[in-house]
C-alpha cells in the first residue's frame, strides 16, 4: 500500500477514537453530580497530562532547539499568567462571572488542547517518516491519548454548551486538527530537521492548560465540596494518565 494512503489511514484512526472519546460523556442524561464526577476526572487526566507529558516533552524539546528549560518555563508562566488577565478582564467587565469563567474555561482548553493537537499531528508525521511500524506504534498510542483529550474537553463543556448539537459539531470540529495537521506536515516538511522545533508550541499549550486546570476545572470539580468520590476521581485520572505514560512511553 503507497505510504501515503497508510498514513491517511492512520489519521482516520485518530479521528474514529476522538469522536468516541467526544460522544460518550454526552450519550446519556447525567445528573449534576455525574457531571461533576466527570469533571474532577478530567482534571487528573489533564494534571496527568501535564505533569508526565506535556511540560517534561515541551523541555526536553525545548533544549535540543538549544533552549534553556528556564526560558522555556518562562514560557509557560507567561502563557498562564495571558489566559489569567484574560479571564480575570472578561469576568471583572461582566455581570455573569460564573458563566463567564465557564466559558472562557472552555476557551482556554480548546486553546491549550488545539496547539497540543497540531504538535500531535507534528510528532505523528514525524514518526511515521522513520519507518510504518514507528508510526504504527504512535498511532496506537496517540488514539488513547486523543480518546483521553476529547472525553475530557467533552465533560468539562457539559457545564458551559446548553446545546449537544452545536458543541458536539464543534467537538467534531476540533477533533479534526490532528489528522489535518499530521497530513499538512507529511505533505510539506519533507527531509526537514525538525528536533526542537515544537518545544515552544508545548509550553505554551502547557501554561494554558495549568491554568484551566487549576483555576477553572478543579474548582469546578470540587464545585459541591472536595468529597471522596471528587478527590477519588481526581486521582484515578492523574493514575491512568501516567499508566499511558508508562505502556506507551514513546507514543510523543
Amino acid at each position: 500500500m503507497e505510504p501515503m494512503i497508510m498514513f491517511i489511514l492512520y489519521s482516520a484512526l485518530l479521528v474514529v477514537f476522538s469522536a468516541i472519546g467526544a460522544y460518550l460523556p454526552r450519550a446519556t442524561k447525567m445528573s449534576e453530580e455525574s457531571i461533576h464526577l466527570l469533571i474532577a476526572l478530567s482534571a487528573g487526566l489533564f494534571l496527568g497530562l501535564l505533569l508526565f507529558i506535556l511540560i517534561p516533552e515541551g523541555l526536553e524539546e525545548s533544549e535540543e532547539g538549544d533552549i534553556s528549560g528556564h526560558y522555556a518555563m518562562m514560557v509557560l508562566a507567561a502563557a498562564f499568567l495571558i489566559v489569567m488577565a484574560i479571564e480575570s478582564y472578561v469576568a471583572h467587565n461582566s455581570k455573569t462571572e460564573e458563566s463567564i469563567s465557564h466559558n472562557v474555561g472552555s476557551l482556554g482548553l480548546y486553546v491549550g488542547l488545539g496547539i497540543h493537537a497540531v504538535c500531535d499531528g507534528l510528532v505523528l508525521a514525524a514518526l511515521f517518516m522513520a519507518g510504518e511500524a514507528v508510526g504504527l506504534m504512535a498511532t496506537i498510542g496517540l488514539c488513547i491519548h486523543k480518546f483521553a483529550d476529547m472525553f475530557s474537553l467533552s465533560s468539562v463543556t457539559l457545564i458551559s454548551d446548553s446545546d449537544n448539537k452545536k458543541a458536539m459539531r464543534r467537538l467534531l470540529a476540533f477533533i479534526l486538527i490532528t489528522p489535518i495537521a499530521s497530513i499538512l506536515f507529511y505533505i510539506l516538511m519533507g527531509d526537514m530537521e525538525l528536533e526542537g522545533t515544537i518545544g515552544i508550541p508545548l509550553m505554551v499549550a502547557s501554561g494554558t492548560m495549568l491554568y484551566v486546570t487549576v483555576c477553572d476545572v478543579l474548582p469546578e470539580a470540587f464545585h459541591e465540596g472536595k468529597t471522596l468520590k471528587s478527590v477519588g476521581m481526581v486521582i484515578l485520572g492523574v493514575v491512568l494518565m501516567a499508566l499511558f505514560f508508562v505502556l506507551f512511553p514513546h507514543a510523543h
